[in-house]
């Protein structure tokens, strides 16, 4: 009888996961992300370039990933500012330290190193981060979540069921083959660097790469434009900079001004 109450209990709270709301957040957090490594990029470089995660659309998937997890798992403290803040900052940690691991293991690139930064765990993630992760999570949760859930809310009471239902499903399809085409495209680069400079694990012939990079998306160019900040990790070449291997075009969009000093406000 115990067991019959609690796979009840289990359907039921299967049943109240909220998929769709899930894809939007990811979705949004992603774009706001993106905007906020862009207008990073500005401040501390100088140039307009690209800070998406995926070869299409403009998502920086750590933010949205990181939000998620606050939203779902600081949602009991939503009134106590001190534990939205200190959890919001473990969970930013965590976020970014493993999925710079994760990349690092099976991408076999790194899109930062934090290795100068004061306080710094194995240059994945450092002090001075871990407090903006508190910072966001404070205006995530307090502010723009509740926000966003209202507007959700009444997108649905406007929209037709099925309406709704079709646009969530070619999101999450959109995404899913985004993410696809990205892990062939970054396995494919590093077969392709692995040859060139005889580093290891490359499961790619010659004839394949050359076949593989006559489609424009996998080209060098374009992927050095996508990921302009993308280093080799792991090997001899641990912490290269990709563009400095290959003679490309500038991998920025536009030049606002000079950055040829270090006086960034940031570190």
């Amino acid at each position: 009888m115990e067991n019959v109450i609690l796979k009840d209990k289990f359907n039921l709270n299967i049943k109240k996961i909220d998929i769709a709301k899930f894809v939007i957040y990811f979705t949004f957090y992603s774009f706001i992300g993106f905007c906020i490594e862009s207008s990073y990029g500005i401040i501390t470089k100088g140039v307009i370039e690209s800070r998406q995660s995926f070869l299409f659309g403009p998502f920086c998937a750590i933010y949205g990933i990181g939000a998620i997890f606050m939203i779902t798992l600081l949602k009991p403290f939503n009134k106590n500012l001190i534990a939205i803040f200190i959890g919001s900052s473990i969970i930013g940690a965590l976020t970014e330290y493993l999925m710079s691991l994760l990349c690092e293991i099976y991408l076999h690139f790194k899109w930062w190193d934090y290795s100068d930064y004061f306080l710094n765990i194995n240059g994945r993630t450092c002090l001075f981060f871990v407090v903006i992760w508190g910072f966001l999570g404070v205006l995530l949760v307090r502010i723009i979540n509740p926000k966003l859930d209202n507007f959700i809310y009444k997108i649905r009471k406007k929209i037709n069921k099925k309406v709704f239902n079709f646009a969530i499903f070619g999101l999450t399809l959109f995404l899913i083959i985004d993410i696809f085409l990205t892990t062939f495209a970054l396995k494919y680069f590093y077969a392709k660097i692995s040859i060139d400079y005889d580093l290891p694990n490359s499961n790619y012939s010659i004839k394949k790469l050359n076949n593989i990079k006559k489609i424009k998306i996998f080209n060098e160019n374009n992927l050095l434009k996508i990921y302009p900040n993308m280093r080799i990790a792991g090997n001899k070449f641990d912490n290269v900079f990709i563009d400095s291997l290959y003679n490309v075009s500038p991998t920025y969009y536009l030049k606002i001004f000079d950055k040829t000093n270090n006086d960034s406000i940031f570190p």
